[in-house]
Parts: C-alpha cells; structure tokens; sequence
C-alpha cells in the first residue's frame, strides 16, 4: 500500500509539472523570439548563435525554462551569467551576451505586458525584474544587475495569457526585463523569462564573435576484444570560460560503429567530427566529459591521430578572482584543485599567470574566500 501511494504521490508531482509552461511574449523572451523565427533556420544574428550554442530543441521548447526552487532562493541554484537558462545546459544559448537580440522599443511609464501559456496554473505568482541604470548589455547578466519593478503581483489571467501593468523606469539603451512565474504548490516549480529591451539613445556598433576555446583531448582504450573495442575521448575545458558547445575531429582509421556523450555527424575517409549532445554542451572551467565509441579495427591498440576539440566560449565563469571552479563562492574546492594541480602551468589555477600554481596564487584564493558577489 505503500508503494502505491507513493506512486501515486509521483504521479501527481510529474503531472503537474507538465501544466502552466510559458513566457513572455509581450517584450518577448529570448526563448519565444528564436521559436518564432524558426529554430530550424533563425532570422536573426542572435537567434543563429543561440542555436548554434544550445541545438534546435531547446526553442521547441521555449516555454519550458523551469527549475524548481526550495523556498524560492533562486539565487542559491541559478549562478550569474546563467540566469537567462536558469542554470540550465540545454538552454545554454540564450545566455549570451550580446548587444543584437531583437529587442522591445521601450519608454518609461507603466506598460500592459502578456505572459503566453499552454495551460493556466493557479495559484501562482509573478516577479519582474529590469536591470539597473548603466547596464552593459555585452556582459553576462548577473542577479545584481536586476531590480524589482512593480506590477507583477497583479498579474490576472484571460484566456491563455497573463496580463500585467509592469512600471518601467528611465532607462537609455539596452536593458533586460527578467521574469519569474512561481507555482504555489509542492513541486516549486518556476518558470524564467528573459526579454530584450532598447530605450534607445546607444549605438553598440556590430556585436563580436563569441571566443573560440581550444580544448585539450587525451585518449584512450577501455575495452579490447578481437577485431576492434570501445574508447574514449575525454575533453577538458582548462580555461577560465564556459565552453558553451564543442566539436571533436580526428583521424582514425577504425570504423566506429557508435559514438555516446556525443553525435557523430560526419566520416569523410578516415576523420571524424563529434559534435556535443544536447545535455553535455556546457562545460565548465577546469571541468571535463569523456566521449565514449566502439569501433572495429584489425591493429590491436591502433590509436587516433590529430586530436582537437574547439568550443564557442559565452562569458568569464567566475566572478570574483578565487573561483576557480566557477560555482561561485571561494572555499576549500577552490584551493584542492589548487593542491592537486600544484606546481604546474594549468591556466585555471595559475591565477597570477606565472606560468606556475604555486603559493602566490593560494594567497589569491584566501584573499578572495567566501561567497562571491
């Protein structure tokens, strides 16, 4: 009896949060611009990087930037830098920074805005946010750029559509309106909405490229039998930068008959492109993912040649100086991947850049410790 009311409990749970998915439409989000340009083939430069980054589906499923939040602290699980994708790998794209996403004309004043949904919720809330005077757009948003305006308490619903009467500030150029939808009930589940703003008076000129990071390779075999065996490729992200996707190439002459943690898309003679699946594009500083295949090959042992793994790199991890892994405070992580990686010339934790990890980049780590702002 037990086990049924326990699976009944998780039936509840799961049903529920297949209902109230939505966003902003009106400034749209990001997520619902890119769904309405065609994910298959956007129309604008943001909208082609956004895919780029994080693949076709995740603007499919535009009304799904959820996370479920203990007591609402979603400072505590969504990172700077990540709060568009709420944290979120699959939602990677729509964290870029960038000066060209199509943006809302907006003056000061109250302003009727529309949250669009698949299925109303109650009860529920809503929480907007714009970013503060003096905003720079061409930097990751960060929980302390935002601002509460108010008007999204009185959030009604018709039809499929919240309405709500937000009070927009004076702003000049570009800003971000930042909603949360909040579900009252166990699940805690909320949703996230990011939306372009521009108030005019800037002129950004043409957005850069996002960076190209090289990441290192090494592999090797972890199982043999007659004729050929599985493998492994293990990429690394030794950079101070999120990788936000990566594509593997190599020359092998083995036939590889299947590929995890990855998706092979394309063989032209002996090299191989892998690009990242949807769940492992992201890769964190310091942080790695292995590449597993199997393939047939008659040479026991026969070894890939020309390893190289690039990533398109979306914004510093860290903010603050001692946070080497990128979680956002300075602690006794920080300084074991110190230890570990002690006297040698790793980019992440030669902090002084020395081109050694050594006690004068400890120093930089206690200088800085505690919760990163």
């Amino acid at each position: 009896m037990k086990n049924i009311f326990s699976s009944l409990a998780c039936l509840m749970l799961c049903s529920l949060s297949a209902f109230g998915h939505g966003s902003m439409a009106d400034p749209i989000s990001r997520s619902y611009e890119v769904f309405l340009e065609n994910p298959e083939s956007p129309t604008s430069a943001a909208g082609r990087a956004a895919v780029a980054v994080a693949g076709t589906q995740a603007f499919y499923d535009w009304d799904e930037v959820n996370l479920r939040v203990p007591n609402y602290d979603y400072q505590a699980l969504i990172p700077n830098g990540m709060l568009a994708s709420a944290g979120r790998a699959k939602y990677a794209g729509i964290d870029l920074p960038r000066t060209d996403w199509p943006a809302t004309a907006m003056v000061a004043g109250p302003r009727v805005c529309r949250f669009h949904l698949h299925t109303p919720h109650d009860p529920s809330f809503f929480k907007a946010y714009i970013t503060k005077d003096g905003y720079d757009p061409t930097q990751p948003l960060k929980w302390s750029d935002l601002v509460l305006i108010p008007g999204g308490e009185t959030a009604t619903l018709n039809g499929f559509d919240y309405f709500m009467t937000l009070q927009f500030p004076a702003r000049v150029g570009r800003h971000v309106l930042y909603v949360i939808w909040q579900r009252i009930d166990p699940a805690n589940e909320a949703f996230f909405s990011t939306s372009d703003l521009d108030f005019g008076g800037v002129d950004y000129g043409a957005p850069p490229p996002p960076p190209v990071i090289s990441a290192t390779v090494a592999f090797s075999h972890t199982n043999a039998w007659t004729g050929g065996g599985q493998a492994a490729f293990r990429i690394t992200n030794q950079t101070n930068q999120n990788i936000e996707s990566w594509t593997l190439e190599f020359d092998w002459a083995a036939d590889v008959s299947s590929v995890w943690n990855g998706v092979l898309k394309s063989k032209v003679g002996t090299h191989y492109v892998v690009t990242n699946a949807e769940y492992n594009a992201r890769i964190l500083p310091g942080a790695f993912i292995d590449v597993g295949c199997v393939a047939n090959f008659s040479t026991p042992g026969l070894l890939p040649t020309d390893l190289g793994c690039v990533g398109i790199g979306g914004f510093i991890s860290s903010v603050c100086s001692g946070d080497v892994n990128g979680d956002r405070a300075v602690d006794a992580a920080d300084v074991g991947g110190m230890l570990s990686n002690w006297g040698s010339s790793s980019p992440t934790y030669d902090l002084n850049k020395d081109g050694v990890t050594d006690s004068a980049d400890l120093a930089v780590v206690l200088g800085a410790w505690g919760v990163c702002p």
